[in-house]
């Protein structure tokens, strides 16, 4: 290990990926999608001196990790909230963490160096989603009551609160939007980001 901040992107398989997106949008659309996003996210964390891995047990994300070169971690554990906490044993090997979703339309480097300087100097960093959900979360001590699912931006600030461990919310319109729903998917039709348009799927 070379690197000192661990990064861990929960994704699940891409058999009926963004599955919200469902009576709108057709499987093929929707795990062409799923895997952009990826690549995209992935594209954004690259050349900052960390490890990435991706969190799932899909033979298809394992093929995706080997083809962009970043690391799978296979929990032992099902749900989304099991599989992160069972990532964190991972976490003590390394100075900061972070957990990023993959579902961030604008997310780009830049956004990227912002939050990974604020995880260095303070001891949890969160952002919130428009419907208060946590698509970014790191920090520099040791966290594992991740609460993910509706609400979770306010399970999450409510634990850190109760366990007294101080935290800093970050406030960035590209961090707010994630693409779940049918009217996301309109907005990011009407606002294709310049990844999206130049990847080659």
């Amino acid at each position: 290990m070379n690197s000192k901040i661990i990064i861990g992107i929960p994704i699940h398989s891409f058999d009926n990926p963004m599955s919200r997106l469902s009576e709108s949008v057709d499987l093929k659309t929707r795990q062409s999608l799923q895997k952009a996003l990826l690549v995209n996210t992935v594209n954004c964390f690259k050349g900052k001196n960390v490890d990435i891995f991706l969190i799932s047990n899909s033979r298809d994300v394992e093929i995706i990790a080997d083809e962009l070169n970043v690391n799978l971690f296979k929990a032992n554990v099902s749900g989304l909230n099991n599989e992160i906490i069972e990532f964190t044993t991972l976490i003590k090997n390394y100075q900061n963490w972070t957990i990023c979703h993959a579902d961030l339309p604008y997310l780009n480097k830049f956004n990227i160096s912002v939050f990974l300087n604020e995880i260095e100097n303070n001891k949890i960093v969160i952002s919130k989603s428009d419907d208060d959900g946590t698509p970014l979360m790191g920090g520099s001590v040791f966290f594992d009551n991740f609460q993910y699912g509706k609400n979770s931006f306010i399970k999450h600030t409510s634990t850190l609160t109760k366990q007294k461990i101080e935290f800093k919310q970050i406030y960035n319109k590209e961090l707010y939007f994630e693409l779940d729903t049918p009217q996301d998917f309109e907005v990011f039709i009407k606002n294709t980001p310049r990844w999206y348009k130049k990847l080659s799927l």
